[in-house]
């Protein structure tokens, strides 16, 4: 009793958890008094202060199994006889109940609730309110169930070629309840003392240092770890391995530790040596510490996603975190310094500060995702992250938010499926898309206090969007609403198109909600915000003035800025997130501009001119002679955002257009613009680091333009290496491209055999991404169905990769109707060996429809829909799938002919 009252005390000083409330009233189905167990949310009766966990799991050799016991102290809210706890696809043997004084409780029954994944205890009689109660809990699980929840994970080594195993979890959101019973709602946080039972030659590390390790013989040894601070259960972890770290330490003296097996240790470095700088940033950006006395980053060989931010102890699929300069370019390398940065702001902003419920999920990975790019620019400015924001993450959740399927940052969540589908890019990078916005306008250092604030008065406790509003409300003070500012932005879909036209001496301003599909209704489904927001405009004009105002209705008329015949562009440096639309004249000086002098734009800008401009023809709202038009003086373009741009747009049109009996003209239009930038580069690595990410881009564009020396250059590398990796080793930066090339334009079943089997030994997980990616770059039927082939046969292509490799193929036109029958014939297969709550599973068979252009496969699809109603997590992105596909087939009636003629009348033959 005295760690119950020793406990008690310490929740109490540190005055972090508040007594659990459940998601915003609005969103709660009326509950079940009698019979809470059919209620979607637990009960608020019982408040979990505290878990003693003791696992043991049994995955040595052949071992797949685990046994353990939880006790849960809770604090009694409401007088009950119903405790209710998370349990998913475990065995409970044993259940007790004891009240403070260590009096065991008499019970009713106990059972489990499967449709909510509950496990039920009735006392006998009732406890009182204001008491406190103790659960104990007996449970036995399966370590080969799936890679999600607690799991086996095996690795050969690269040398020895001897197999190992580890024991690891990944539980966010809802699968800490695969591990161990617990209130498994991040509105609930609790202190965790853990103990773990293992073989004494391994290693044990959970969110916290070990405590106590107790020898039970020459073989075995108990690790007891210290207490953690209140936090949600997704945020618990706990690993056994045989993995090595290396280490350093943190600021304020910490230790921060990077684990890998031990045949990639040497990849840690780079980790090892930005993660302080990262972590430490973030400490003086919130001014606000690391809580935690250490912090580990771990590679997991086997990972169904690239990281989760378990608190003190992050764990990354180990290809994105390990970094090894000898196999990887520039663009690897970014791609850990990103993830890393993503990961250590959730210390703050998901770890220390965690969204009550999943429907407010942006103010963790929102968050998150926009730090992301502050911590970047600290290690490295020179990788102009901050600019590909806008480009690689604005952008392409613009075309996502533009859907009539789409969904408002903020909304309900009742289960599971629900909580995996909002882990998207609403989520992720709209949410970090306005927080952009709001820093625009509130100004750098407003912006900062609010966070600081935020950050600081509900530390080691959970929030809704209202407590966000609330802090940056008493930096701003009575000046600006941000609330009413902001509350459209987050509950209601979608963004505006604002209109800008000149009438007389002022600027005739419009807003209405911007939709790719022409045909969508624009008040559907109904908001009760009817699609207006509060748009900050600023602009600057061609004479140098500059300016902000705000549009808060649907039309407005502002004193023009403009003198004489010169352009206007709002939006500058893309900070809002919304696009414009300009009346004519204004285009053709924009367009002018361009030709003229395109640095008379800034290169984010450039990027935004022609995103907005490609968009707004593909929705019908601008010709495609205008949208075309704007992309002509890209032939003299060297910037890496505007060609980001293109490329994208680029490509929904190169989809669209493949197989028609025009797709060549589009071909050499591409091989037009991409001849002198691909001159210039070349093929050769070398250069700034945005000139060697630009380099791959261009190639891949100027080969498909069939640019004579791409192709040659490219695929003579390729063979040359082919013959020998060693004496023709490909440069770091153009790997991808030339891989990408080579199998693209290749004949020869051998030099797809050649990649494969270098596939199977490499030993950086970014270089088996390269040749992953090569592998469905061929056009041969045969290898396309081998390579489907291996996809489910996880000794040829691990789990965690399978759905990257089914993406990548459905992004090679050649083989989507391959795909496509085989998908349909082995549906069932997957869904049995990944589970229907799978989210990426939820994603797969939207995104290979996702460029479908006739009636023909229109009705395919729904038919498959029909056939498989279950869709798991996957329902708002079925429906978005079917929204694409219409769009796409209104796109070749109406859409195709204006690009053919404009491609007709610019493309020299």
């Amino acid at each position: 009793m005295e760690r119950v009252f020793a406990l008690l005390l310490l929740l109490l000083t540190v005055g972090a958890v508040s007594p659990s409330q459940p998601p915003s009233s609005s969103f709660i189905p009326e509950p079940h008094a009698e019979e809470p167990w059919l209620d979607p949310f637990l009960p608020s009766s019982l408040e979990p202060l505290h878990y003693d966990l003791y696992q043991n799991p049994d995955f040595y050799y052949d071992g797949s199994t685990f046994s353990g016991r939880v006790s849960i102290l809770m604090s009694v809210l409401n007088a009950t006889d119903i405790i209710i706890v998370h349990i998913k696809a475990m065995n409970i043997t044993a259940s007790k109940v004891y009240d403070l004084n260590g009096n065991r409780l008499t019970l009713k029954d106990t059972f489990a609730y499967e449709p909510n994944q509950y496990w039920v205890v009735r006392t006998l009689n009732p406890v009182p309110e204001g008491s406190t109660v103790t659960l104990e809990l007996e449970f036995t699980g399966s370590l080969t169930n799936g890679i999600v929840g607690y799991y086996k994970s095996t690795y050969v080594h690269d040398v020895t070629g001897v197999t190992s195993w580890l024991a690891t979890t990944k539980f966010q959101p809802s699968d800490a309840r695969k591990a161990f019973p617990n209130f498994d709602e991040p509105r609930f946080k609790s202190t965790f003392t853990i103990t773990l039972r293992h073989w004494s030659n391994f290693t044990s590390l959970t969110n916290m240092p070990p405590e106590s390790i107790v020898t039970i013989d020459d073989e075995w040894q108990e690790t007891t770890f210290a207490t953690s601070p209140p936090m949600s259960s997704y945020l618990v972890c706990f690993i056994i391995c045989d993995f090595p770290f290396k280490n350093n330490t943190l600021v304020d003296g910490k230790p921060h530790r990077v684990w890998a097996r031990p045949d990639r240790l040497d990849q840690v470095d780079y980790a090892l040596s930005v993660g302080p700088i990262i972590q430490n940033f973030y400490i003086e950006e919130f001014n606000v510490p690391y809580p935690l006395p250490k912090l580990d980053q771990f590679g997991v060989p086997d990972y169904p996603s690239g990281a989760t931010e378990h608190w003190g102890m992050i764990t990354y699929r180990d290809s994105r975190l390990l970094y090894d300069p000898a196999q990887v370019g520039d663009s690897g390398k970014q791609g850990t310094l990103s993830i890393m940065a993503h990961e250590l702001a959730h210390n703050h902003a998901g770890d220390l500060v965690t969204c009550r419920y999943w429907d407010d999920l942006w103010l963790n990975e929102g968050f998150a995702s926009f730090y992301e790019v502050k911590g970047v620019t600290q290690v490295d400015p020179g990788m102009f992250y901050d600019g590909q924001f806008f480009s690689r993450t604005v952008q392409p959740v613009l075309n996502t938010d533009g859907a009539n399927s789409s969904r408002p940052i903020v909304i309900p969540i009742t289960n599971p499926n629900e909580a995996n589908a909002v882990f998207d890019s609403i989520t992720y990078d709209k949410g970090a898309a306005i927080l952009s916005m709001m820093e625009s306008f509130l100004g750098r250092d407003t912006f900062r206090r609010g966070v600081t604030r935020f950050l600081q008065d509900n530390s080691y406790k959970t929030v809704v969007t209202d407590d966000l509003w609330a802090a940056f409300q008493q930096e701003i003070g009575p000046g600006l609403d941000i609330k009413e500012v902001m509350t459209a932005w987050v509950y209601s879909m979608g963004y505006p198109v604002v209109g800008i036209s000149i009438q007389g001496n002022q600027l005739y301003v419009t807003q209405k909600r911007f939709l790719t599909n022409p045909l969508s209704d624009p008040d559907s489904p109904p908001s009760e915000y009817g699609y207006q927001w509060h748009v900050p405009l600023n602009y600057r004009t061609q004479g140098g003035q500059t300016g902000f105002v705000w549009l808060d209705t649907p039309e407005a008329f502002f004193p023009s800025p403009l003198t004489g015949s010169e352009w206007i562009k709002v939006n500058t440096d893309h900070t809002g997130f919304y696009r414009v639309n300009y009346e004519p004249n204004l285009w053709t000086l924009i367009t002018q501009q361009l030709n003229s002098d395109f640095t008379g734009f800034t290169e984010v800008e450039r990027s935004n001119l022609i995103n907005d401009g490609l968009n707004l023809a593909r929705a019908e709202l601008l010709t495609y002679d205008v949208a075309l038009g704007l992309t002509e003086y890209a032939s003299s373009e060297t910037g890496l955002l505007p060609w980001d741009s293109i490329y994208a747009d680029f490509f929904y049109i190169y989809y669209m257009m493949a197989g028609t009996a025009d797709h060549a003209l589009f071909q050499s239009y591409v091989l037009q613009l991409t001849t002198n930038i691909m001159n210039k580069l070349g093929v050769a690595d070398g250069g700034s680091h945005t000139e060697k990410l630009l380099r791959t881009k261009i190639m891949k564009l100027s080969c498909y333009g069939g640019h004579s020396g791409c192709i040659q250059n490219s695929t003579s590398i390729f063979k040359a290496w082919i013959e020998d990796e060693v004496a023709n080793s490909v440069a770091l930066n153009i790997r991808r491209a030339v891989y990408d090339s080579g199998l693209s334009f290749s004949t020869l079943q051998s030099e797809w055999d050649t990649v494969w089997n270098r596939y199977t030994v490499a030993t950086s997980g970014q270089e088996k991404d390269n040749f992953l990616y090569a592998l469905t770059r061929t056009r041969d039927t045969q290898l396309i169905n081998r390579f489907l082939g291996y996809t489910m046969d996880e000794t040829k292509i691990p789990s965690q990769d399978f759905f990257t490799a089914i993406d990548y193929l459905a992004s090679n036109h050649g083989a989507i109707d391959i795909l496509w029958d085989w998908m349909q014939t082995n549906y069932d297969a997957i869904v049995a060996r990944f589970g229907i709550d799978n989210r990426s599973l939820g994603r797969m068979v939207p995104e290979i429809v996702s460029y479908f252009n006739t009636d023909a496969q229109l009705q395919e699809t729904l038919d498959f829909y029909a056939l498989h109603p279950d869709a798991g997590t996957g329902a708002r992105f079925r429906e978005e799938s079917v929204q694409t596909i219409n769009t796409n087939i209104r796109w070749m009636e109406v859409s195709l002919p204006y690009v053919v003629a404009w491609l007709s009348q610019n493309v020299p033959l």
